[in-house]
C-alpha cells in the first residue's frame, strides 16, 4: 500500500471514529436539549432522557448537535416575516426535533425524535420572572444575513404536555451581537410565567436555501423577589382587620419605567390615591397612620378598586414628571383611600413601602 493510500485510510478511519462537526449551532445558555444530550456523552449518557434520545436516534445525531435544522425556502420567499408559521414542516409534538423524526428520510437521515420526549423530567435552567437574561447561541458556523425569532410556552402549558403551536407565544425578534463565535441577545422573561417552561429559538438564513436552525431550552421560571421594604402600619379598615397593604411589581429600573403599585383590600368602589415621600414617619391620620413624609408627591391618576378591592396604578415617570424618582433615590410609598364604613373620619391609609430605584 502506498503512503498516500495509507494516509487516506487513516483519515477516513479518523472521520468514522470521531464525527466531525460541520454544523452551525444551538443555544448553550439557557442550555438546549440537544446540547444537553451531547454534554451527557452520547456514548454513555449520564441521565435517562439522554439515554432514551440516543437509543431512539443514535449517537451521531448528538455528536452533530449543531445540525438540528431544515431547509425552508418558503419563508425566504415570503420575506422572512416575524413569527413565521413553521407548523407545516414542524408539526405539534415535534418542535424540539424540528420535525426530523423519520429515519427513512433521504433529505434528513439523522433524527432528533428523542428531544420530543414528553415529560417534566427535562433538566431546566433557573431564571426569574420579569428578569432580563442573556441568550447565548454558540455558532460553529456563523450565518449572515439571517433573522431570529423567539417563542415561549404560554402560561397554561404543562410540561407533561407535548410542545404545540397553540401554546407557544412569540416573544421577540432580536438582533444578536456576534462575539467570538457566539450570537448573544437579551430577553425579558414575562412576569406571567412560573415553573417549567420551554424557550424555542429559530435562526433562519436569508438565502435561497433558507436553512433554519431550531433550539429548545427548558427553563424553570422562579417568582421575582418582593419589591421594596414594608414599614409603618396599616389601619384596620371596614373589610380587613389587618388593613390594606402596599405591594409593587415590575422593576425598580428608572429606564424601564414599569413599576406598578397595588394596594388593598379596600371597600369597593371607594377611590384611592397613591403618594410617596422622601422620608418616613408614623403619625395618626384618619383611621390609620401617615407613613410617607418629607417631600410628598402624588402618583397620578387617582384610581378605584377592582372587584376584589385592590387599587392599582402604573408609576409612569412621564406622566408624573418631577416626582423625585431618580437612580439611587429611595422613595416611601403609601395609599390614601376612602373608607366611609371604617370610622368617623371616613378615610384610611395603607402601610408604607420603601423602594430604592436603579438606573
Amino acid at each position: 500500500m502506498s503512503f498516500r493510500s495509507s494516509a487516506s485510510l487513516l483519515c477516513l478511519t479518523t472521520l468514522v471514529a470521531s464525527p466531525v462537526l460541520f454544523g452551525h449551532g444551538t443555544v448553550v445558555s439557557p442550555i438546549s436539549r440537544v446540547y444537553r444530550v451531547y454534554q451527557a456523552n452520547p456514548d454513555a449518557p449520564n441521565f435517562t432522557l439522554a439515554a432514551n434520545a440516543v437509543a431512539m436516534d443514535g449517537t451521531l445525531s448528538y455528536y452533530t448537535w449543531n445540525e438540528l435544522s431544515r431547509n425552508i425556502p418558503d419563508a425566504v420567499v415570503a420575506g422572512l416575516p416575524m413569527a413565521f408559521d413553521y407548523s407545516p414542516w414542524v408539526p405539534d409534538g415535534q418542535l424540539a426535533s424540528g420535525g426530523r423524526v423519520d429515519p427513512n428520510s433521504t433529505e434528513y437521515p439523522r433524527t432528533y425524535a428523542g428531544l420530543d420526549q414528553v415529560t417534566d423530567a427535562w433538566p431546566t435552567t433557573p431564571v426569574v420572572a420579569g428578569s432580563t437574561i442573556e441568550v447565548d447561541f454558540l455558532a460553529t458556523t456563523p450565518h449572515d444575513p439571517s433573522v431570529w425569532d423567539v417563542w415561549l410556552t404560554t402560561p397554561d402549558w404543562d410540561p407533561n404536555t407535548a410542545l404545540n403551536w397553540a401554546q407557544m407565544e412569540h416573544l421577540h425578534r432580536p438582533v444578536p451581537a456576534l462575539v467570538s463565535g457566539h450570537y448573544k441577545f437579551d430577553l425579558v422573561i414575562p412576569n406571567d410565567r412560573l415553573g417549567h417552561h420551554v424557550l424555542w429559538v429559530a435562526w433562519h438564513r436569508d438565502d435561497p436555501v433558507g436553512e433554519v436552525f431550531f433550539s429548545t431550552s427548558d427553563i424553570l421560571i422562579e417568582p421575582a423577589p418582593p419589591i421594596g421594604t414594608p414599614f409603618c402600619a396599616a389601619g384596620a379598615n371596614s373589610v380587613n382587620p389587618a388593613g390594606a397593604q402596599m405591594l409593587a411589581s415590575g422593576s425598580v429600573s428608572v429606564a424601564a419605567n414599569d413599576l406598578v403599585l397595588t394596594a388593598g383590600p379596600v371597600a369597593v368602589p371607594q377611590p384611592g390615591l397613591f403618594i410617596h415621600g422622601s422620608t418616613q414617619t408614623m403619625q395618626p391620620f384618619g383611621e390609620g397612620f401617615r407613613c410617607a413624609a418629607g417631600n410628598v408627591t402624588r402618583v397620578l391618576p387617582a384610581t378605584v378598586p377592582d372587584a376584589s378591592g385592590y387599587l392599582t396604578v402604573a408609576l409612569d415617570n412621564t406622566t408624573n414628571a418631577g416626582m423625585g424618582i431618580t437612580a439611587g433615590a429611595t422613595r416611601h410609598f403609601q395609599c390614601w383611600y376612602r373608607d366611609p364604613g371604617g370610622g368617623p373620619s371616613g378615610f384610611n391609609l395603607t402601610d408604607g413601602l420603601s423602594v430604592t430605584f436603579v438606573p
